[in-house]
């Protein structure tokens, strides 16, 4: 029983020490550009905890900072930057209602930095640290990252389940021409709008949208994000231009994925551009970082964690290309991310905080 007690009184001083630690963080502003601004904090933690912290230039003329205590082959990476503020009422002062803690970054990722920092507080293991820059836009950060491991864990918003598998994605822009018209007479001429909303319906259509992954639950896999047309209501536009996301699920390729979008388009006389490009991606679940990590979410929680699919990128799919097995984990969920209501459960960020120092402690 006392023991019980003094086990109970360790994890109560980390949950407030990872609430002390997220509110630095969360009020310090890191959009992306401005991730140095958390370093010498950072740097003053790692380094009370026994490692040495470089800073290593990307071609972005940004700094990633890296950490290594000790002889290691794991790494933790997260990314500093957050998405911007936008229209967030509070954006840079962590609040709390109940066990949420609140605001931008919060979940993505500063709280699942505040985890990471809390556990090697606890354990004096060996490991290595990457803080890397610009995930929220170029994500060169993780590209271009001087290191050498054979496990990385990627920290990000996962429900605390461990992402084996990512979704691929494409951004395009695609714009549709009409024919001008009087607005009271629109059968005299084409209207852009309503061109660009059949082929926005035939795009979710698509034949490499129709398969399946046994890590993905079935979902939307096209988000409409921008849309441009018309002048006013009394002219038939002739011209509409939108944004779409769409996510490609790992063993479709994308090359068929842009080929089919391409025809589609070109069905329709439109112009389509390809923004952005991930690959998907996928570890197997046999690798010892997952085998690590599911163990140390087990001894911690009890439960057998059930891997899934992430359907954002993440740095961990830059990990994969570069020959690094990686997992991706972290407490909250993805779905409340860059949203006005960010937020993360503190009791969460405590169970992930005790798994990551789990994982230092038995790696070797």
């Amino acid at each position: 029983m006392k023991g019980d007690v003094l086990l109970e009184r360790a994890w109560a001083t980390l949950r407030a020490r990872v609430r002390e630690l997220a509110a630095v963080l969360v009020e310090t502003p890191t959009p992306s550009g401005n991730e140095a601004a958390l370093y010498p904090f950072l740097t003053g933690v790692l380094q009370a905890c026994g490692f040495h912290v470089e800073r290593q230039m990307t071609s972005l003329g940004r700094e990633n900072l890296v950490a290594r205590r000790g002889r290691s082959t794991l790494l933790f990476s997260a990314h500093v930057d957050t998405y911007p503020a936008y229209t967030h009422p509070e954006p840079y002062r962590l609040r709390q209602e109940n066990d949420r803690l609140i605001g931008r970054g919060v979940v993505d990722c500063k709280g699942q930095i505040a985890a990471l920092l809390g556990a090697v507080e606890l354990v004096d293991a060996p490991c290595q640290i990457a803080f890397v820059v610009d995930e929220e836009r170029t994500a060169l950060g993780s590209r271009e990252v001087q290191v050498e491991a054979e496990g990385v864990i990627v920290l990000e918003p996962t429900e605390l389940r461990p992402v084996i598998a990512h979704a691929g994605a494409i951004e395009l822009e695609v714009t549709v021409y009409g024919r001008a018209a009087h607005g009271s007479a629109p059968q005299c001429g084409e209207n852009a709008i309503l061109k660009a909303m059949r082929v926005i319906e035939e795009i979710a259509h698509l034949p490499f949208l129709g398969q399946t992954h046994p890590l993905f639950p079935p979902a939307p896999w096209v988000t409409l994000g921008k849309i441009e047309g018309g002048l006013d209501t009394m002219v038939v536009p002739n011209r509409c231009t939108f944004q779409m996301d769409v996510r490609v699920l790992p063993g479709v390729s994308i090359g068929t994925a842009c080929e089919q979008l391409f025809d589609l388009a070109a069905r329709h006389g439109a112009e389509l551009t390809i923004l952005d490009v991930s690959e998907p991606s996928e570890v197997d679940a046999q690798q010892k970082i997952v085998r690590a990590l599911m163990a140390a979410h087990e001894a911690i929680t009890g439960g057998r964690p059930t891997p899934c699919g992430y359907y954002s990128f993440t740095d961990a799919t830059h990990y994969l290309q570069r020959g690094f097995p990686a997992v991706v984990y972290g407490a909250g969920s993805l779905g409340v991310a860059h949203s006005d209501h960010e937020w993360v459960a503190l009791e969460e960020l405590e169970i992930a905080a005790r798994v990551f120092a789990h994982v230092i402690a038995h790696w070797s």
